[in-house]
C-alpha cells in the first residue's frame, strides 16, 4: 500500500508539473486539428497568400441551387480572390442581395466572408502564378474596385462593367496571365436553363443559350491546387 501511495503521488506530481492531461475532442480537417469554426477561420487566415482563391457554401437555399450547377464539384456556391492591404488579407468578390445593397465589387476579411453564422464550409485554393502575374491580378481587381463595377444580373460574359463572382475572377486571371490561365465556360442543360430562368427572371430562350462560368471550374483545372478545406458541420 505504501508503494502504491508513492506511485500515485509521483503520477500526481508529473500531472501537475508537466500538464499531462486527457486530449480534448477536436475536429480533424485535412490532416490538421482545429477546434470549432472560428479556429478554422483563424487557421485559414494564417494560410492565405495574395492571389489565392477562396470559395464558400452559404446556408441560404439559393446557394444549394447554385452549387448544383457545378459540373465537377458541387460543394461551393461563391468565390473571391485574396488581396493584401497594409499586411492584412481581404477577399474581393462580387455579390448581390441583402448583404450588399449596392451590388458592387466588395472586400471583406475572411472572418466575414466565411462567417459560420451564414456559411457551412469554405476552402482555399492557390493558382500557379508568378509574382508579376499576381501584381497584374491585384492591379486589375483594384481598378475594378475603384470603378465600382456592379453585379451582372444578366450574367452576360460580353460586358465588363458588370460581372458576377466567377466571371470577375476568370477575367482577372486571363488578363493577369496574358491568357495563360483561362477558365472554361459551360452551357446549361435544358433543365438547368429552365431552373436558371426561374431563378434569375431571365427568359428561357436567353438562358438556354447562355454560357456561364461555374464556381468549380475556377479550381478544377491544372493551374490551381487545394490548400485546405474546412467544413463547420464536422464534429
Amino acid at each position: 500500500m505504501k508503494q502504491l501511495a508513492i506511485i500515485l503521488l509521483t503520477f500526481y506530481f508529473l500531472y501537475e508539473s508537466f500538464g499531462i492531461a486527457p486530449k480534448q475532442t477536436a475536429t480533424i480537417i485535412s490532416g490538421h486539428t482545429c477546434v470549432g469554426p472560428y479556429a478554422m477561420i483563424r487557421e485559414g487566415q494564417s494560410l492565405l497568400k495574395e492571389g489565392d482563391l477562396v470559395v464558400r457554401l452559404n446556408r441560404d437555399p439559393a446557394s444549394r441551387y447554385i452549387k448544383d450547377l457545378n459540373p465537377h464539384d458541387k460543394k461551393y456556391s461563391h468565390s473571391g480572390i485574396v488581396l493584401f492591404e497594409n499586411g492584412h488579407p481581404f477577399i474581393f468578390h462580387m455579390v448581390s442581395g441583402e448583404g450588399n445593397p449596392g451590388n458592387e465589387l466588395r472586400k471583406d476579411p475572411l472572418s466575414r466572408f466565411c462567417d459560420p453564422r451564414k456559411n457551412i464550409a469554405y476552402a482555399i485554393f492557390r493558382y500557379d502564378m508568378n509574382s508579376d502575374e499576381i501584381k497584374k491580378l491585384k492591379d486589375c481587381i483594384n481598378t475594378w474596385y475603384k470603378q465600382e463595377i456592379s453585379f451582372d444580373f444578366s450574367f452576360n460574359l460580353q460586358s465588363n462593367d458588370k460581372m458576377y463572382c466567377s466571371e470577375m475572377i476568370s477575367k482577372a486571371l486571363t488578363k493577369a496571365t496574358n491568357k495563360r490561365i483561362q477558365i472554361e465556360t459551360m452551357k446549361l442543360t435544358t433543365n438547368q436553363a429552365a431552373l436558371f430562368s426561374a431563378y434569375t427572371h431571365l427568359s428561357f430562350i436567353y438562358t438556354s443559350k447562355l454560357p456561364i462560368i461555374p464556381i468549380d471550374n475556377l479550381y478544377t483545372n491544372p493551374f490551381c491546387h487545394l490548400i485546405k478545406e474546412y467544413n463547420y458541420s464536422i464534429k
